[in-house]
């Protein structure tokens, strides 16, 4: 089963899901317990969401989170357009 089985990335606009061409949220990994983790993103907002999808992800980790779902790992340097 690949990694990305829902949601991925739009090539080229990382922030846009490539199936529903909604947004992806930026976030840091603050916890993780099992298949969930507690996430900070971008605008400070807490919520916990699903990294079944990256199955490795551990605090710090800097993700993208559509839809309450970790879809991707990103670099804490790029910033949102």
């Amino acid at each position: 089963m690949s990694e990305r089985t829902h949601c991925t990335p739009a090539h080229g606009d990382p922030y846009h899901c490539a199936t529903c061409a909604d947004t992806a949220d930026r976030a840091t990994i603050v916890s993780v317990r099992g298949g969930d983790a507690d996430v900070v993103l971008d605008d400070g907002t807490t919520m916990t969401t699903a990294i079944d999808l990256i199955p490795d992800a551990s605090p710090g980790d800097v993700i993208l989170v559509h839809q309450g779902v970790a879809i991707a790992r990103t670099r804490p340097e790029e910033s949102k357009p």
